[in-house]
């Protein structure tokens, strides 16, 4: 029997984990802000992650 997390390619993963509000709002206030409640979940939104950017620089493409 396969366990459904062994069907979940990371992307997935890290998409699901980001995606609760509570846990992006603990870690970042633990790693940026020491601990100290900044970010509030309450306060965040959603924004599309399938969106992606091409950053150019005159020397690298």
């Amino acid at each position: 029997m396969t366990k459904k997390t062994q069907d979940l390619k990371p992307d997935t993963v890290l998409k699901n984990y980001w995606n609760n509000n509570e846990q992006f709002a603990d870690l970042f206030n633990a790693v940026l802000f020491g601990g100290e409640q900044v970010i509030s979940p309450d306060e965040l939104e959603d924004a599309d992650t399938e969106e992606s950017s091409i950053l150019e620089h005159r020397e690298y493409a």
